[in-house]
């Protein structure tokens, strides 16, 4: 793993073998604070952890105050082109500012990083492949700019930084993370840009950050698509699940049902993610269990075996196995209640 520098973003620590921390950013006027409240409470009951919103104008940065007062999470300013606009937000409260150096000079970024200092408010450098200089290849161009940028900081006396290299192409986007986690090691922000929407930007972001993630690189990840900011909260989970970083529901590992069936596996799979909604809050442990439902005698026993906790259907029985043995064969009807109850006592 890519060990980091920590920095504090409001009230949490990123980086430095700290949990990667899942950030989500809203998706409606930041004026309009009804709406965008209601958003930010939905984001944050998904699972969003530090939240980014748009800086317009100064009528925007007005809602600054007031979500610090009503929230316990990080928010994050993004600015683009008037740096007037990043003083007013940390002069407001901001946790941590987000610059795209493409589209602000560099003595107007000086400005922004004395206040920054005086507050002592992170700075993300964010730079997009939409907004880079082409230099030649995309990626050198992003690494190119983001070295440019460091060392502007570097020179201002300013450390407190993380990095981000967007792209919306997943070998770019990759291969720029890498080159960058062996130049510096600030905490990096992870993401696929402008991923799009469905199974293929979702399919983008999963690559994307996963294999960084699996690499051992990334501190922060933001999923981005044409899809509500709930949507992309969930997605960003599920990575992290996957790859055992965190951990957030218990995993149930089902198969894909064949010909070989004799048990309505469908059924009885969602009967059990049912039932363990139901007890998730009293039993918070649970949410680290592999759990397995399986549909016949090839793989079942196997892979019920493997898991925690799991069960083996064929011809209208089911086996319950609990870390690696058999606990007994039960009927159909009642082998749901059995699995909950031995659950609960793992």
């Amino acid at each position: 793993m890519n060990k980091t520098r920590v920095i504090r973003i409001g009230n949490l620590l990123i980086g430095g073998g700290n949990p990667v921390i899942i950030q989500g950013m809203t998706k409606v006027l930041t004026s309009n604070f009804p709406v965008l409240k209601k958003q930010i409470k939905n984001m944050i009951k998904e699972g969003a952890e530090i939240i980014r919103f748009s800086i317009l104008n100064e009528k925007d940065t007005d809602v600054i105050p007031t979500l610090k007062k009503e929230f316990s999470i990080p928010f994050v300013a993004d600015i683009h082109y008037n740096w007037k606009l990043a003083k007013i937000s940390i002069e407001k409260g901001i946790d941590k500012i987000r610059i795209n150096p493409g589209n602000i000079e560099k003595k107007y970024l000086k400005e922004i990083i004395k206040v920054a200092k005086e507050y002592n408010v992170p700075i993300r450098i964010g730079l997009n492949s939409g907004s880079v200089k082409l230099k030649g290849e995309l990626v050198y161009s992003l690494i190119n700019s983001a070295k440019d940028t460091i060392k502007f900081f570097h020179d201002n006396d300013f450390f407190s930084i993380v990095i981000s290299l967007k792209t919306p192409f997943v070998r770019e986007t990759i291969k720029a993370y890498r080159e960058i986690s062996e130049i510096f090691d600030y905490p990096l922000h992870l993401g696929i840009t402008e991923a799009g929407s469905g199974y293929l930007g979702i399919s983008k972001s999963i690559l994307g950050i996963g294999i960084l993630l699996n690499e051992g690189i990334g501190d922060t990840i933001r999923v981005s698509l044409t899809m509500p900011p709930e949507e992309e909260i969930k997605v960003a989970k599920s990575i992290l699940q996957a790859l055992n970083l965190r951990f957030f529901e218990p995993e149930i590992i089902s198969c894909p049902t064949c010909g070989r069936m004799k048990v309505n596996l469908n059924q009885i799979l969602e009967k059990v993610k049912k039932e363990i909604k139901k007890i998730e809050t009293k039993y918070p442990e649970i949410k680290k269990l592999k759990i397995a439902v399986m549909g016949c005698s090839v793989n079942g026993p196997g892979e019920a075996k493997q898991a925690d906790i799991g069960i083996a259907g064929g011809n209208k029985k089911w086996a319950l196995f609990k870390k690696g043995k058999i606990v007994g064969s039960f009927p159909e009807e009642e082998i749901i209640e059995r699995l909950i109850e031995n659950l609960t006592t793992i």
